[in-house]
C-alpha cells in the first residue's frame, strides 16, 4: 500500500502540473494587443487627450481667488483712523474675494474645446489603429508559424518517401536489377530531403522567434501554436464595391485623417479669431481690520471694522489688437497652410486606401482560384509519382524521371498550402475592409 501510494505521488511530482494550450490565432492577436507597448503608449496619449478636454473646459469657467494678508508696523506709520501719521505699533490686516470671466476673446476658448474634443475622437481612433496594426503583424507572423509548419510536414513526408525508396532500390540492387548509379541517385536525393527538412525546421524555428517578438511574448517561456487553420467558411460574398464604399468611410484611418482635418480647420478659425477684441467682466469684495498694539481702544472691534470697511468692485476691460509684429498674420497664414496639408494628406490617404482594399480583393480571388487549382494540381502529381515509382520499381523509367516527378509532386504541395494560407489571410482582410473585427471572439 505504500509502495503504491509512493509510486502515485512521484507520478503526480513528476507529471507537468498544466500543459499549456495551444494558441488560436485570435488568442495570439488578442495577446498581443493586451500586451504591446505601441498600444499602450496610444492609451496614454488617449488619456493625455482627455484631460487636455478637461483642461480647456475649465479655462473657459471664471477664474475666482480669495486673499488675505497682516502687516505689523514699528515707528511711525500712517494712523487710517485719523489719517495722520504717528509714531506707534499697529497691527492691520486685509480679506479679499475677486473673480474674472472673459465674455469674448474671438471664441479662442470655444474653440479651444472643439480641438480638444477633437483630438480626443481622433485619439480613439488612433488607438484602434496602433490594434488593428499590432493584429495585422501577429497574423502575419502566426501564418508564417503555420506555413513553416506545414513545410516541415511536407519535407518530412517526402524524406520517409525517399527513404523507401532507398530501401527498395537498395533490395533490387542485390538482386541485380539495379545499377550503382540508381542507388547513388536516390542517395544523394534523400540527402537532399534531408538537408531540406532541417532547413524548413530552422526557418519554423525563427518564424516562431518572430511571433513572439511581434506578440511581446517572453522568448524563454514555452509557446504552442494552433496550427490547424479550417479554410471553411471563409470566403467573402460582399461585392468591391460595397467594400470600397464602406471602407473609404468608416476604416480608423480614414476617420482618423477626418479628425485631423477638423483639428487644424479649428485651429485656422482660432488664428482668425485673434484679430477680434476680447472683452472681460471682473468684480471683487474686499475689507480689512486695523488696531493700534499700544492701545487699542480707540479702534472698533474686529468684527465691526470688517463690516464697516467692507467695499466691493465691478469691472469690464476690452483688448483691441491692433499691431504685434505682424505675428496674428504669420499664425493665420500658418495655420491656413497646415489646414491645406491635411486636406492633400486625406485626399492621398483615400487614394491609397481604395488601391490597397483593390488590391487585397484582387489577391483574395487569385488566391482562391490558386487554391482550387493548387488541389486538382496535388491530386494529378501524387497520381503521377505513384505511377512513376511503381514504373521505376519495374525498371521501366530512370532515377532521374522518378526524382522530377518527387519534386513536382513537392513544389504542388508547397505552393498548394501558401495558396491556402494568402487566401485566409485575404480574406480577412477584406473582412477588416468591410468592418468585421481582426480579432474575432
Amino acid at each position: 500500500m505504500k509502495k503504491a501510494f509512493f509510486t502515485f505521488a512521484v507520478s503526480i511530482l513528476l507529471t507537468p502540473l498544466q500543459a499549456q494550450e495551444r494558441m488560436s490565432l485570435e488568442d495570439c492577436m488578442a495577446y498581443a494587443v493586451e500586451h504591446s507597448t505601441s498600444v499602450g503608449q496610444k492609451a496614454n496619449s488617449l488619456e493625455g487627450t482627455r484631460q487636455d478636454y478637461i483642461n480647456a473646459v475649465a479655462s473657459a469657467l471664471p477664474s475666482v481667488g480669495a486673499s488675505t494678508g497682516g502687516n505689523v508696523s514699528f515707528g511711525r506709520g500712517l494712523d487710517p483712523e485719523t489719517n495722520t501719521y504717528t509714531t506707534t505699533s499697529t497691527f492691520s490686516n486685509s480679506y479679499g474675494i475677486s473673480g474674472s470671466i472673459t465674455v469674448f476673446d474671438g471664441l479662442s476658448a470655444i474653440n479651444s474645446i472643439r480641438a480638444t474634443k477633437v483630438l480626443r475622437a481622433k485619439g480613439v481612433e488612433d488607438l484602434q489603429l496602433a490594434r488593428d496594426e499590432v493584429a495585422m503583424n501577429t497574423m502575419s507572423a502566426y501564418f508564417d508559424v503555420v506555413y513553416y509548419t506545414g513545410a516541415v510536414e511536407i519535407a518530412r513526408e517526402q524524406l520517409e518517401a525517399s527513404r523507401t525508396e532507398l530501401e527498395q532500390v537498395r533490395m533490387h540492387y542485390e538482386l541485380g536489377d539495379k545499377a550503382p548509379a540508381d542507388v547513388a541517385e536516390i542517395e544523394a536525393q534523400v540527402a537532399n530531403y534531408d538537408y531540406m527538412l532541417t532547413q524548413q525546421q530552422n526557418n519554423l524555428a525563427l518564424a516562431v522567434i518572430a511571433l513572439r517578438k511581434v506578440m511581446n511574448y517572453p522568448q524563454g517561456e514555452p509557446l504552442e501554436v494552433d496550427t490547424n487553420v479550417n479554410i471553411d467558411g471563409v470566403m467573402v460574398g460582399e461585392p468591391l464595391s460595397q467594400v470600397l464604399e464602406y471602407a473609404l468611410e468608416f476604416n480608423p484611418k480614414v476617420r482618423a485623417a477626418e479628425m485631423n482635418n477638423r483639428y487644424y480647420k479649428i485651429s485656422y478659425a482660432t488664428a482668425k479669431g485673434r484679430y477680434l477684441p476680447s472683452i472681460s467682466l471682473s468684480g471683487g469684495y474686499s475689507t480689512n481690520y486695523f488696531t493700534n498694539l499700544d492701545d487699542g481702544s480707540n479702534y472698533d472691534h474686529f468684527f465691526r471694522q470688517l463690516r464697516n470697511n467692507r467695499g466691493s468692485y465691478v469691472g469690464v476691460s476690452m483688448s483691441i489688437p491692433i499691431f504685434s509684429g505682424l505675428g496674428r498674420r504669420v499664425s493665420k497664414h500658418k495655420a491656413k497652410l497646415n489646414f491645406d496639408n491635411a486636406l492633400l494628406q486625406h485626399e492621398e490617404l483615400l487614394r491609397t486606401l481604395e488601391s490597397d482594399v483593390t488590391k487585397t480583393y484582387q489577391e483574395m480571388q487569385n488566391y482562391g482560384k490558386q487554391y482550387v487549382q493548387g488541389q486538382k494540381k496535388v491530386r494529378a502529381n501524387e497520381l503521377a509519382y505513384r505511377s512513376m515509382s511503381q514504373k521505376f520499381s519495374e525498371g521501366m523509367v530512370s532515377v532521374i524521371d522518378l526524382q522530377t516527378a518527387a519534386n513536382n509532386l513537392l513544389q504542388a504541395r508547397s505552393e498548394l498550402l501558401q495558396a491556402r494560407l494568402q487566401y485566409i489571410i485575404k480574406c480577412r482582410m477584406v473582412d477588416y475592409y468591410n468592418g468585421e473585427p481582426l480579432i474575432r471572439r
